[in-house]
């Protein structure tokens, strides 16, 4: 139940985070947005770090180069979001990333990649993500 709320938890911030990026963007630029995003995110982490006094961060070495470059990610996550949020608004784009993410994990499990066990992706996991599809289908019409 805990990780239910910490997902519930991430999708209501990822919304707010998305929203208050597109009227960032509006007014400075959307890789401006992302920059500032990204810095005032790093700060608020840092301060958790230090608060918690985790020391944690120590092990860096053991994390594999290609790893340690997720964050990278971000920068451009948050880019396409405040972009999609300019041209389809808040429902549409939230769904979207949503039945992306979706997707790419699904295949990233079917490869197994990250050290993931395989998996068959099956009929069922195919009708739901076509089902999130007219959803969107719907929500943009």
């Amino acid at each position: 139940m805990k990780g239910i709320l910490f997902a519930v938890l991430g999708g209501v911030f990822l919304t707010l985070q998305s929203t208050a990026n597109a009227a960032i963007g509006e007014r400075l630029g959307t890789w401006q947005a992302a920059a500032l995003t990204q810095g005032t995110g790093f700060a608020a982490a840092l301060l958790i770090v230090w608060l918690t006094g985790d020391k944690s961060w120590k092990k860096l070495g053991q994390v594999k180069m290609r790893y340690r470059f997720g964050g990278a990610f971000a920068a451009f996550i948050i880019f396409s979001n405040i972009t999609a949020f300019h041209h389809n608004g808040a429902a549409v784009t939230v769904s979207s990333v949503l039945i992306a993410q979706i997707v790419v994990t699904l295949i990233m499990e079917q490869a197994g990649w990250f050290g993931t066990t395989p998996i068959r992706i099956r009929t069922p996991q195919w009708i739901g993500i076509a089902l999130m599809i007219t959803g969107i289908l719907c929500l943009s019409f």
